[in-house]
């Protein structure tokens, strides 16, 4: 899987799970202050993304994700790694 096909899977996550307009999702977008999804909302969002793509996501992590672009590249890395 292409970074770029984890970024179209992110939007239709984040626009299905937070009601948001996938057309107003970018890579460079802040969760908090582009999107207003909270600290609370992103671990919910990580540990869907978990299962979905069978990969560990420490909490710990989970406030070093601020950018949808930074969730894009975790996954991309850990994912790879672990098919």
């Amino acid at each position: 899987m292409t970074d770029t096909e984890i970024l179209e899977d992110l939007k239709k996550i984040l626009s299905k799970q937070f009601d948001l307009d996938e057309e107003n999702i970018e890579e460079e977008s802040y969760f908090d202050s582009d999107l207003n999804i909270t600290d609370l909302d992103i671990e919910d969002l990580l540990n869907s993304l978990s299962q979905k793509y069978d990969i560990k996501i420490p909490q710990e992590k989970a406030s070093s994700f601020k950018k949808v672009s930074d969730l894009v590249n975790y996954i991309f890395e850990n994912a790879d790694a672990t098919s």
